[in-house]
């Protein structure tokens, strides 16, 4: 691997490790002001809203263009030569089947602005950011193999808040799995907006899904096999996209 490659996973890996920061300071101030459950979802919420400060400045200041970090415009052509709204619907159905059970207003409305605060932050570093990197120094498969191996180890230690090491790995699967789709959601859009989204339905129905422990097991290896299969489905997409572009 020769030295432009390196300096670009290193850069890349250094903003990786940025962005996690902040739900770990975060996580471990609502532990040491004693906050409750509600307080800490909108506290870590605060924290990820303030990742985004950091890309702001660059873009304000000239450094970066919006459409380098993923904010380019929409390719509606792109998008519908791959189909992938439909399998991303899809990837929903598992945790909602039992429907949703919502605690209280203040810890609903706590869920959604940590998720969604999430989904913007970790969309902007992991699919705009990290990719910026990546793109100058490999191929479209780099870029898709390197940004999802960021993002799933990155969210390795999530897996570790359950002692079932079955469900440990499929956190983590899932993880990896979910890197995969959204950076080529992201490659055939040309834009992050729509995988905010999904991340943000994606995290916040599981937080609200009215599932027993078992129950959500069986819909997070249901939710991974579809989420394998849209990926898949999407690499042929690209593929398709690559041979065409050279010819």
């Amino acid at each position: 691997m020769n030295k432009e490659k390196i300096f670009a996973l290193y850069k890349s890996l250094l903003w990786g490790i940025c962005i996690l920061l902040f739900p770990v300071f975060s996580g471990a101030l609502s532990v040491i002001l004693s906050l409750g459950t509600t307080e800490t979802l909108f506290f870590q919420g605060l924290f990820m809203v303030l990742s985004l400060i950091i890309p702001l400045i660059f873009v304000l200041r000239g450094k970066w263009k919006w459409e380098e970090i993923g904010f380019g415009k929409y390719d509606i052509r792109g998008s519908k030569k791959a189909y992938h709204f439909l399998p991303l619907f899809a990837i929903l159905i598992p945790a909602a089947i039992q429907g949703f059970y919502f605690k209280s207003i203040p810890y609903v409305f706590g869920n959604l602005f940590l998720y969604l605060a999430v989904g913007i932050a970790e969309e902007v570093y992991f699919r705009g950011i990290i990719p910026k990197y990546l793109r100058a120094a490999f191929s479209t498969k780099g870029v898709i193999l390197f940004s999802t191996a960021i993002f799933g180890i990155g969210h390795i230690a999530n897996a570790f808040t359950t002692k079932d090491g079955w469900q440990i790995f499929l956190i983590i699967l899932n993880a990896f799995l979910f890197g995969w789709l959204a950076i080529e959601i992201e490659l055939i859009s040309k834009n992050i907006m729509p995988v905010i989204l999904l991340h943000f339905l994606f995290d916040f129905e599981t937080k609200i899904a009215a599932m027993n422990a078992n129950m959500l097991l069986t819909a997070e290896c249901v939710r991974g096999a579809i989420v394998f299969a849209a990926a898949v489905w999407l690499a042929a997409a690209i593929k398709r996209t690559d041979i065409e572009n050279r010819t």
